[in-house]
């Protein structure tokens, strides 16, 4: 599984792709104590007695999966969700993740002591995965509490609750679709207070409002409130799974406009998920990948159960393929207006599969209309900057040794991605098909 454990490793030759800089340059990397220590050409004091030979391949900073929760309770074949996380799911799912060259990933919601502990575990090297960030439990103002989401009523009991988990070492606080505007807005205050980014699956407060209250990031493909349906239409719109289909046949444009420009300007993150709709949308497509056998065991079999539109008709579903291109358009309207996208794949819902997903979710941006470059992009640089870190995103002097290493050219053909040599994460290089083994 591990190829190399030492303070010197050397790519040599590769072809560098780096998102960040918006650069291709072929060069020796040489990477010590989990940094890149050294990029240039082949000099002696390049040297390292563990050498790569990078001649022909292409390297890309690690992979970010933004919506991956970890501690999802699995499904069970009559649809019913398990009262507990499954830790063999959960070890499975991270090495898979590794596999397919995701070496970080971010929670945005579980049970925070569980989550915290696991991101410790982790990123400690006592378990083999990728550099969690993590969110805890998730802020509802409802009675909906199942784990991993918090039922919150009022401002005190918000402040309490992130309070709490900002104690217990989060790194980042979500609220959900039936919190208001006015308890948003408390949330978004103290998390701030704490020093701790905010992010929102929102509807009841939409997204223009969210931007003007000064939230951090939004989640998945649109936000589905009833304010962004044209008035004539409004009175006719179902809030359900279904009912997003109407939404996106009847969106008020000048409404839709407002919404990208206040995102921009106060540089809200959005996280769409495409893979969340495309695998609610297209079930009978996305249940046929051959990806679906690498997801554990426990988990795939619930998926049939679980799929939250098991009860559609064919013409909902044929109604759903035609509003399919509508939501790649907003996806685009988003990436052209300055909104900052990543990539987040919701993670382990109905047949999504951690990893492998990351890729679909790529070649679904690219469908929307961005380049190569903004894709990877998305999924490197972006990611890094909305996760705070600085150091990472990027093949530069200084930043964490997350690399991926590829047979193929991902600018030629994103699906390229997937030809995975070798993966790098924290300078220890792995080897995916070992991974996938274990």
């Amino acid at each position: 599984m591990i190829l190399a454990v030492a303070a010197c490793l050397l790519i040599h030759n590769v072809t560098a792709i780096d998102p960040a800089s918006r650069t291709v340059e072929k060069v020796d990397i040489r990477i010590e104590d989990g940094r890149i220590a050294r990029i240039g050409g082949a000099r002696r004091d390049m040297e390292c007695a563990n050498t790569i030979v990078g001649s022909g391949k292409f390297l890309i900073p690690g992979l970010t999966d933004m919506h991956a929760h970890l501690f999802n309770h699995p499904w069970d074949e009559k649809g019913n969700l398990r009262p507990r996380f499954d830790r063999p799911s959960i070890e499975q799912m991270l090495r898979t993740f590794l596999a397919f060259g995701v070496t970080t990933v971010r929670d945005p919601g579980s049970e925070t002591e569980a989550a915290v502990t696991l991101r410790a575990m982790v990123n400690g090297g006592k378990v083999t995965g990728p550099t969690i960030v993590t969110c805890g439990r998730i802020l509802n103002q409802s009675d909906f509490d199942p784990e991993p989401f918090t039922p919150v009523h009022d401002a005190d009991e918000m402040r309490r609750e992130i309070r709490w988990q900002a104690a217990a070492g989060v790194d980042c606080v979500k609220i959900y679709a039936s919190v208001r505007p006015e308890l948003a807005k408390v949330a978004i205050d103290e998390a701030h207070k704490q020093g701790l980014p905010i992010i929102g699956h929102l509807q009841r407060t939409t997204w223009t409002e969210a931007a003007y209250l000064g939230i951090d990031g939004v989640e998945h493909p649109a936000p589905w409130s009833a304010e962004y349906v044209t008035a004539t239409e409004r009175p006719n719109y179902q809030q359900d799974m279904f009912g997003r289909v109407f939404w996106l046949e009847h969106l008020d444009d000048k409404a839709i406009a407002e919404m990208v420009a206040a995102l921009a300007k106060h540089r809200v993150v959005v996280d769409p998920t495409l893979m969340a709709m495309a695998t609610k949308f297209e079930p009978a497509k996305w249940s046929q990948s051959a990806d679906v056998a690498l997801a554990p065991e426990l988990i795939r079999r619930g998926w049939p159960a679980g799929s939250f539109t098991r009860s559609w008709t064919p013409e909902q579903f044929a109604a759903a393929q035609r509003a399919w291109p509508k939501l790649l358009a907003l996806t685009k309207k988003l990436h052209d207006g300055g909104v900052a996208l990543v990539i987040g794949t919701d993670t382990a819902t109905p047949w999504i599969v951690p990893g492998a997903s990351v890729h679909d979710e790529m070649l679904l941006l690219r469908d929307a209309g961005l380049s190569p470059m903004d894709v990877l992009r998305a999924a490197t640089t972006s990611a890094a900057q909305a996760l705070r870190r600085p150091d990472s995103g990027a093949i530069r002097l200084g930043a964490r040794a997350d690399l991926v290493l590829l047979d193929r050219d991902p600018l030629e053909d994103l699906r390229n991605t997937r030809s995975i040599s070798l993966v790098i994460h924290n300078g220890v290089a792995y080897d995916p098909a070992e991974l996938l083994k274990e």
